[in-house]
C-alpha cells in the first residue's frame, strides 16, 4: 500500500537530484518573466483563479463520475491543467496540477475520501497523471512564453523599421527630433523629450529641442550628456527629476522619458530604448554629413569658378599691360630727344606701375597653374651662385634703398632644381623683404649646405611678425595686420607652391636679433617632383 504523500516526496527527490530538470525549470521562469505582457494581476489572484478552476472541474467531474468512470475523470483534470496553463504563469499552473492530482486521488480513486491508494494500477495511473500534468503544464507555459517572446521581437523590429523609415525621410534636425519623439511616445506610452547638443557646446542643447526643462531636469540632461550615463528618474543621479534620461552616442544629446509607470523600465524596454537611440544618432550623423558634403561641394564649385575667372581675367589683362608697357617705352624713347623732368617722372611712374601690375598678374597666373597641376618642375643640376645673383638682379630696383649682403658658402655643389622656378621664388622673397622693411636697413641672402640639403636664407632687420600671425603668412591673399599697403598676399604663397613643387620646404621665423628669416631647403639629391594635389598651399577661395 502506498500513500500519496510518499509518492509526492519521491517525485520531489527526483527533481532535486536531477540538475537538468532544475535548469529547464529556471530557464522557463526567466523566459516567461522576460516577456510578460498585458495587465499583470497579483500572484494571490492567479493562485486563487487556479484553485477555483480546479474546484469547479472537481465538482463537475464528481457529478458525472458514475457515468464516465475515474479514468476518464483523470483525463478531464489533465485537460483543465493544460487549458489553465494558457492563461496563468508557471507557478499557478504547477499548483493546479498538484491540486488536481490530490483531488482526483481523494474523490475518485478508491478508497474514496482518503489519500490512500490500494491497487497497483491506481498507483501507476496516479504517477503517470502527476508526471503528465506537470510536463504538459510546463510545456504549455514555455510555448506561450516563446510565442510572447516572438511577438515582442516582431513588434520591436516593426517599431525600429518604422522609426528608421521616417528618419531616413527627415531633411532637418527639427524634423528628426519631431519624428523620433512621435515614435518614442507611441512605443513607450510616455511623454518624450529628444534633446540634441549644439555641435560646439556639449551640454548646451539646440534651440527648439525642448525649452521647458528646468531645475533638476536640466541638470540631469546636461550631466547625462557630459558623462554618457543614464540620469534622472529611477537613477541615483538627480533622482528628483521628472524624466529618465539616456545619452545619445558621441555626445549628440539625450532622450528623456517621463513614463506613467511607477517602476523603472524593464530590461527589454531599456534594450529597445538603446536601439532607438542608435537609430537617432545615425540619422543626426547622416544629416550633418550631408550638410558637410553639400558645403564641400559648394566650396569646390566656388573654387573652380574662382580659378576659371582669375585665369580668364589674368590672360585678358596681359594684353593691355603689354600695350601699356610698349607705349611707355616709346614715350621714354621720345623723351630722350626733348628732355623734360615732368615728362620723365610721369613716364617712370607709368613704367613702375606697369611692372607691378605685370608682376601681380603673373603671380595670379602662376598660382592658378600650381593649383591645377599645370606647373611641372624640370629638375636639372644648377649652379647656386648663379641662381642667387640672378635673383638679386631681378630685385635690384626694390633693393636699391637697402643694404644688401650676399653670403654664398664656398664650394657649393650643383643642386637639382628647376632654375626658373627657384629664381622666381628667391626673387619674391627678396622683394618681400624690401617692401616690408624700412629704407636703409639690411637685407641678407645666404646660401649654404646643411644635412644633405641646400639652404637659401633671406633675412632682414625689419619689425618682424607677431607669433600668432606666422602660421598664416603663406596663405593666399593673407596680409599681416601691420603690412604696408600695396601688396596682395600672393608672393609668399607662390614661394611655398614653387618650392614644394620641387620637393623642398620653406619656413619663416622671427630672427633672434629682430626682423624676419625666410629659409628654403632643397634636397641635394634628385627626387621626384611632388604632384600639385599634394602641395600644402591652400586653394583659391
Amino acid at each position: 500500500m502506498l500513500t500519496t504523500r510518499r509518492l509526492v516526496i519521491g517525485l520531489f527527490r527526483i527533481y532535486m537530484q536531477n540538475p537538468n530538470i532544475q535548469d529547464h525549470w529556471k530557464s522557463g521562469r526567466k523566459l516567461q518573466a522576460g516577456v510578460s505582457r498585458g495587465p499583470k494581476f497579483p500572484a494571490f489572484l492567479q493562485y486563487l483563479a487556479a484553485f477555483g478552476a480546479v474546484a469547479l472541474v472537481t465538482l463537475t467531474a464528481y457529478l458525472f463520475t458514475p457515468l464516465i468512470g475515474s479514468q476518464a475523470t483523470a483525463l478531464i483534470f489533465l485537460l483543465s491543467v493544460v487549458l489553465l496553463a494558457l492563461f496563468v504563469p508557471r507557478g499557478p499552473t504547477l499548483f493546479a496540477a498538484a491540486m488536481s492530482a490530490l483531488l482526483w486521488d481523494f474523490f475518485f480513486v478508491p478508497p474514496f475520501l482518503t489519500f490512500r491508494i490500494v491497487r497497483f494500477e491506481d498507483v501507476v495511473l496516479f504517477g503517470v497523471y502527476v508526471v503528465i500534468a506537470l510536463v504538459l503544464g510546463q510545456l504549455t507555459v514555455r510555448i506561450r512564453a516563446q510565442e510572447a517572446a516572438e511577438r515582442l521581437r516582431e513588434e520591436r523590429a516593426t517599431a525600429l523599421y518604422l522609426l528608421t523609415s521616417d528618419l531616413m525621410e527627415a531633411t532637418t534636425l527639427e524634423l528628426i527630433m519631431a519624428r523620433a519623439s512621435h515614435h518614442l511616445e507611441q512605443v513607450f506610452k510616455s511623454h518624450v523629450a529628444v534633446l540634441l547638443s549644439e555641435p560646439d557646446a556639449v551640454g548646451r542643447f539646440m534651440p527648439g529641442a525642448d525649452g521647458s526643462l528646468t531645475g533638476d531636469d536640466q541638470s540631469a540632461a546636461v550631466w547625462c550628456v557630459q558623462n554618457g550615463l543614464p540620469a534622472g528618474k529611477f537613477t541615483d543621479n538627480f533622482p528628483l527629476a521628472g524624466f529618465f534620461y539616456v545619452p545619445l552616442a558621441a555626445a549628440a544629446g539625450v532622450i528623456g522619458l517621463q513614463p506613467a509607470q511607477a517602476s523603472p523600465l524593464t530590461l527589454q524596454q531599456l534594450n529597445l530604448l538603446d536601439a532607438f537611440a542608435q537609430q537617432i544618432v545615425h540619422a543626426v550623423d547622416r544629416h550633418r554629413l550631408q550638410q558637410l558634403s553639400e558645403k564641400s561641394r559648394m566650396l569646390a564649385e566656388s573654387e573652380r569658378l574662382s580659378k576659371t575667372l582669375l585665369d580668364s581675367m589674368s590672360h585678358e589683362i596681359r594684353t593691355p599691360i603689354a600695350a601699356i608697357k610698349g607705349a611707355a617705352g616709346n614715350l621714354a624713347a621720345l623723351a630722350l630727344t626733348s628732355p623734360s623732368n615732368a615728362q620723365s617722372g610721369m613716364i617712370a611712374e607709368i613704367q613702375e606701375a606697369t611692372k607691378r601690375l605685370d608682376r601681380l598678374v603673373g603671380n595670379v597666373l602662376d598660382m592658378t597653374r600650381l593649383g591645377s597641376g599645370g606647373v611641372k618642375p624640370r629638375l636639372n643640376e644648377c649652379d647656386v651662385a648663379e641662381l642667387v645673383h640672378l635673383a638679386v638682379a631681378d630685385s635690384e630696383q626694390e633693393l636699391a634703398r637697402h643694404l644688401l649682403t650676399v653670403d654664398i658658402a664656398p664650394g657649393l655643389p650643383m643642386v637639382p632644381m628647376d632654375f626658373v622656378l627657384m629664381q622666381q621664388a628667391l626673387a619674391n622673397l627678396l622683394s618681400n623683404a624690401a617692401r616690408h622693411t624700412p629704407p636703409g636697413t639690411r637685407v641678407q641672402v645666404a646660401a649654404s649646405v646643411e644635412q644633405e640639403s641646400l639652404v637659401l636664407a633671406v633675412t632682414d632687420d625689419g619689425p618682424g611678425i607677431a607669433p600668432d600671425v606666422l602660421p598664416r603668412i603663406f596663405d593666399k591673399f593673407y596680409r599681416a595686420p601691420n603690412a604696408s599697403t600695396g601688396g596682395t598676399g600672393l608672393g609668399l604663397s607662390l614661394v611655398r607652391g614653387l618650392v614644394e613643387a620641387q620637393g623642398g620646404r620653406v619656413a619663416a621665423e622671427n630672427a633672434a636679433g629682430g626682423g624676419m628669416a625666410f629659409t628654403i631647403r632643397l634636397p641635394l639629391r634628385k627626387t621626384s617632383p611632388r604632384p600639385a594635389s599634394e602641395l600644402s598651399a591652400p586653394s583659391l577661395s
